[in-house]
């Protein structure tokens, strides 16, 4: 019989071992939402049109209110229709209500209306309620003296200036800077005209706007200064005393006279 030599346990193969996860970078966190985030912003609540009576110096005014109010809350009108019957809502009085009465009859007798949508509502709104040959005329003022600046500031002439040359459809610059500073205050016009340097060129309308309005700006905040300051000098001059000069306080008088003592003498 063999001898059994010493018991050996067979060779066992090492158990892998798995490789420790490398830790992840955790993605950071979004921040939270601030309140302001969260909550749902207000609807829009802008202003309705005022109510129209058909004077055509009032119709681009409301209808340019109409076109602001339909671009801001345009969810709340389901197709031009809508649009149009909402416009006329408004048109209550002398002219425009009788003119929105008529459309509405027509809508009644035909089961539908007169206009074939917003566009063509617009169009025929301005053939009857905005101002008949609004350019002519307005060529015809800036070829007079009557927008002059006059007595205005600055920025009230510039408001009417900008108007005519809208209505007038004047584009080129050269011609609208020979308008506004023919217009213009004679002093303002001239100081612009007489700069050495940062002189808007005669193309440049923006820079002749803003350079107009910044001189005249200038002006009123000088002749306010000037006018406190001549009122403080008149001031101290009525209290400042005179240097060598005193002056003797006079006793208030009594309420009865001092009687007379006869001494005897």
């Amino acid at each position: 019989m063999d001898r059994l030599g010493p018991l050996v346990p067979p060779p066992t193969e090492p158990i892998p071992q798995s490789p420790i996860p490398s830790r992840r970078a955790r993605s950071p966190r979004p921040p939270p939402l601030s309140p302001s985030m969260s909550r749902k912003k207000p609807p829009l609540k802008p202003s309705t049109p005022p109510d129209f009576n058909g004077n055509r110096a009032k119709g681009k005014a409301f209808l340019t209110s109409c076109q602001t109010y339909i671009r801001l809350c345009s969810d709340s009108f389901e197709d031009d229709t809508t649009k149009i019957i909402w416009a006329i809502s408004y048109m209550k009085e002398d002219r425009a209500a009788c003119w929105a009465e008529q459309e509405l009859e027509y809508e009644a007798a035909h089961g539908d209306l007169w206009f074939i949508d917003w566009l063509d509502f617009e169009t025929e709104f301005r053939k009857d309620f905005l101002p008949l040959n609004a350019e002519a005329t307005a060529v015809n003022i800036l070829e007079g003296n009557s927008y002059f600046q006059g007595r205005q500031s600055v920025d009230d002439y510039l408001d009417q200036f900008r108007d005519l040359i809208y209505d007038s459809g004047y584009t080129d610059p050269k011609t609208i800077v020979v308008k506004f500073r023919r217009g213009l205050e004679h002093h303002i016009a001239s100081a612009i005209g007489g700069m050495a340097t940062s002189r808007p060129s005669d193309t440049n309308a923006e820079g002749w706007f803003e350079m107009a309005v910044q001189l005249d700006q200038n002006r009123a905040a000088e002749e306010a200064f000037q006018a406190s300051h001549q009122s403080g000098l008149t001031l101290n001059v009525h209290l400042a005393p005179r240097p060598g000069i005193v002056t003797l306080a006079r006793p208030a008088p009594t309420s009865s006279p001092i009687p007379w003592r006869n001494t005897g003498w």
